[in-house]
């Protein structure tokens, strides 16, 4: 079988959420889809009921591994891909219809590009929409784009993704062999491999976006503040190998520096520590600022106060 597009889902105890995940892949339309799913070590019925799907659905692919971690998961699952394109999806996110025909059309169009993704909408664990993701970031919030379905290209797409870490990783979809060049999500960073990824991406082709939010981001429980201190140093990491390995300019490592304050005001603000927060808005703030900036300062001044 000549498959256009390889799914890969990592899977570790989502059996919930896996339903609506395969359902918004077989409503995709119009390209001939493998689906590959590597299940992390599940013991919640997961295994059990993608046995059954296999039994219906006969592109899907099942690789059980004992617990290992997502980056693990998906390497092994890119090593196995058979189409030309891949497409990432988390286990308890989706897609809305035909998501993956039009960024196959654009990348197959355009064979330069290597990466492209989509605006997506935040849902709470009812499926209701809080908002979308790209009305967070001032460099991507554009009001009059959002009926488009069309893609852009980034101009300077390292230099705007290193101090704008917007891409959610279920509205993906990359070149097979693009990302096999850059040696995949690297498994010695604790966190913070998707951004890598896409970094790696963005130094050696064309990036493209859409503002249409063609994907369903799923907030969890607990999932926004887990494990933030890795994710910090990760990104700290991250951030000095590309300086080292890249050209980028002054105007970028200021504005990488005020999203690093940012990070490190959130984690401030979680620990209740109100006046590290308040210090570390403020370097963000100064550094580059801009409307979200000034609404954070604002809100750590009023916790200050009360």
């Amino acid at each position: 079988m000549k498959y256009d597009v390889s799914v890969i889902i990592a899977n570790f105890n989502c059996k919930q959420y896996l339903p609506i995940a395969f359902a918004s892949i077989l409503k995709q339309t119009g390209l001939i889809v493998e689906i590959i799913v590597v299940d992390d070590g599940s013991d919640d019925g997961s295994i059990e009921w993608l046995e059954l799907a296999q039994k219906t659905i006969s592109n899907l692919v099942l690789i059980k591994q004992q617990r290992a971690g997502v980056v693990a998961a998906r390497n092994r699952a890119i090593d196995i891909a058979r189409a030309p394109y891949i497409a990432f999806l988390d286990a308890d996110d989706y897609w809305i219809d035909d998501k993956l025909k039009a960024q196959y059309q654009h990348m197959k169009a355009h064979p330069e590009c290597v990466l492209t993704f989509t605006n997506y909408m935040h849902v709470n664990e009812n499926y209701h929409p809080i908002i979308d993701c790209f009305s967070y970031w001032p460099e991507f919030y554009q009001p009059g784009l959002k009926s488009s379905t069309n893609y852009t290209t980034l101009a300077n797409p390292l230099d705007l993704l290193l101090h704008a870490n917007v891409i959610g990783t279920s509205s993906v979809m990359v070149s097979a062999n693009a990302i096999r060049r850059v040696n995949k999500f690297d498994p010695t960073l604790k966190s913070a491999s998707d951004w890598d990824c896409w970094l790696n991406l963005a130094s050696i082709g064309n990036v493209a976006y859409t503002y249409q939010c063609a994907m369903g981001y799923l907030m969890r429980s607990g999932s926004i503040t887990a494990n933030r201190v890795r994710r910090l140093e990760a990104m700290q990491s991250i951030i000095k190998r590309v300086y080292a390995q890249s050209s980028v300019s002054f105007s970028t490592k200021i504005k990488t520096k005020a999203r690093m304050n940012e990070c490190y005001a959130e984690y401030f603000s979680e620990q209740g520590k109100t006046l590290n927060a308040l210090f570390y808005t403020a370097c963000a703030f100064g550094l580059n600022p801009h409307a979200r900036n000034a609404k954070h300062l604002m809100h750590s001044l009023k916790q200050l106060i009360v």
